[in-house]
């Protein structure tokens, strides 16, 4: 009796021992939890260096530390409602000694497959309180599609002797580089140097294989999305308040892209040529090289002047000359669209005749408010209107006039306090049978609701 009272008070000591062990450790995770170290159910991970073939979770925040690699025969899959923010670094200028900044970089042959949803996307950000554009290097995808070169490049933005395959292209047109689905991309994008940069979302040589479907760059410091050649289509993409360009297309892209915004702000952009579309084809004028010729359908551009801008600063003036400029080397083709609030043209051939490239631009709108919307320059420009050439609706007054009249949008269109509202005040058919801008008239909602920001 007296053996089982004592055991029976060694297994009661044992249990308040044990309690009591639970209890500090559970104290010691607390004080974790203060300092921002993250529990068990969401954890603050950081991914840095090259990575193995991993799934992340959405439970977690995920933090890019320098530049982490997706290499060759590697796959990186984020669920929907993930968040992964980037550090700020110091390469800024200083491209020798800085440190990098938080840059996701998928190599040739590596994947990605970031499948958010209309209510739960997958976010990239800035790691700071209180965020700006640049804070991060953004994400760079690259491929083994053909570009403007014989067999592969070199992506700009990210410095030499780093291990970093940065090469892109080859002869694989469908090459697949994995998803990116109701994404969104803020505050990104690094300088090195004036002309050698990172973006929102930087494409080289990637593939008609590869998905990009509802995928946002809000406030990045240089462009939203460039195409460095390569064969990507994509659809339903949002450029909102980037410095510079909001779809610039290189060396020799061919893709085809419907359904998109661009949204401008008066107070941002870049110390050169600011527009929503800009397309070049061989910074070296290389020859023989293939026409950049992006195919643009169903995009609503809202310049920086909306229906009560009175004027623009000498410097926004300068900066925000063309919606959309064409430069040698290079085709576009845009239908079924809305180009309106640029001060000068919404469209500009920098130099026509540079290689035969020739424009076309049918079931568009085009508006600057008591402007030309067409720069002199422009006789190879076809099909405009499905009848008349650029030259003859200069001549006639064509596209320009009161902006709200001639455009169709509505004011919220132009407000970010409000709810902003890209749906026209009423349907204007495009070609085919369809209709212009990003969002018919008609629309109960607009694909942009949900997991976007402005």
């Amino acid at each position: 009796m007296k053996n089982y009272n004592f055991q029976s008070l060694s297994l009661v000591i044992i249990a308040l021992i044990s309690s009591l062990f639970a209890t500090s450790c559970q104290d010691e995770l607390s004080d974790n939890q203060l300092k921002g170290e993250g529990t068990a159910e969401q954890a603050i991970i950081t991914l840095s260096g090259s990575l193995t073939t991993q799934t992340l979770s959405s439970s977690n925040t995920y933090i890019l530390d320098g530049f982490v690699r997706v290499p060759s025969g590697v796959t990186l899959s984020i669920p929907a409602g993930t968040v992964i923010k980037g550090l700020s670094g110091t390469l800024s200028g200083n491209p020798a000694t800085g440190t990098a900044p938080g840059t996701l970089i998928v190599e040739r042959g590596g994947k990605i497959y970031a499948e958010g949803s209309a209510n739960n996307p997958v976010v990239f950000t800035s790691n700071k309180a209180n965020p700006a554009a640049g804070d991060w290097g953004g994400i760079i995808v690259l491929g083994k599609a053909p570009v403007c070169y014989d067999g592969t490049t070199i992506i700009e933005g990210i410095p030499t002797g780093n291990g970093i395959d940065r090469g892109y292209g080859g002869n694989n047109s469908a090459d697949d580089s994995g998803i990116l689905r109701y994404v969104r991309i803020e505050y990104a994008g690094n300088v090195l140097v004036d002309g050698d940069e990172t973006n929102g979302l930087t494409l080289g040589g990637v593939g008609s294989g590869t998905t990009l479907s509802h995928v946002e760059v809000y406030k990045g410091k240089d462009d939203g999305f460039e195409f460095f050649g390569g064969t990507v289509n994509a659809d339903h993409l949002i450029a909102a308040y980037n410095v510079d360009d909001d779809f610039d297309t290189d060396q020799g892209y061919s893709g085809t892209i419907q359904y998109g915004i661009a949204i401008r702000d008066k107070d941002i952009f870049s110390s050169y040529p600011t527009g929503s579309f800009e397309s070049n084809g061989d910074n070296d004028d290389a020859t023989g090289c293939a026409y950049t010729n992006a195919k643009f359908y169903n995009f609503t551009v809202i310049g920086p002047i909306g229906p009560n801008t009175t004027s623009l600063s000498t410097a926004a003036l300068a900066a925000y000359n063309s919606a959309a400029i064409i430069r040698d080397g290079s085709e576009l083709d845009i239908y079924n669209s809305i180009l309106v609030g640029y001060p000068n043209y919404q469209l500009e051939l920098e130099t026509p005749s540079a290689f035969g490239n020739t424009v076309n631009v049918e079931g568009v709108t085009l508006v600057s408010p008591s402007y030309n919307s067409f720069s002199a320059q422009c006789s190879n420009v076809a099909n405009l209107g499905s009848t008349v050439s650029c030259l003859s609706a200069i001549s006639s007054g064509t596209g320009r006039g009161s902006l709200v009249v001639l455009s169709g949008l509505k004011t919220k269109a132009w407000n970010p306090s409000s709810v902003l509202d890209f749906q026209p005040n009423s349907q204007k058919a495009g070609i085919n049978g369809g209709f212009q801008g990003a969002i018919g008239a008609t629309s109960t909602a607009g694909w942009n609701s949900g997991w976007e920001k402005f």
